[in-house]
């Protein structure tokens, strides 16, 4: 409070605080375990229930989208005479992130 006080700010308190209090000491000690019952809940299941979600909408919506991309460059290429092999390498990697990534995301939290 001091030093707020220092540095020109002055905090209004609507309610005067008595740390004393037994009651005021048991509430801060109950809303310290609340943490510890809310971890022993299955609090992961809305995350991991997304991260299935993603994955298999990144699989069923991406690998199709590479692959036509894939097909279009190798026809772009077939047309122009020029294939670029860093290009084609990209795109194959890409695809291969997408289809592959969601599967080692999955094995990691697994794992952990």
């Amino acid at each position: 409070m001091n030093t707020l006080k220092r540095l020109g700010l002055h905090p209004i308190l609507l309610v005067k605080i008595d740390f004393n209090k037994i009651a005021i000491n048991s509430c801060l000690a109950v809303s310290l375990l609340f943490p510890t019952c809310a971890m022993a809940q299955d609090w992961s299941a809305p995350a991991t229930g997304m991260l299935e979600s993603l994955e298999s909408g990144l699989i069923n919506i991406a690998a199709p989208v590479i692959g036509v991309g894939v097909i279009i460059y190798g026809i772009w290429a077939m047309v122009t005479g020029r294939i670029d092999i860093m290009r084609l390498a990209q795109l194959v990697g890409a695809g291969a992130l997408v289809i592959f990534g969601p599967t080692a995301l999955r094995a990691l939290l697994s794992a952990a």
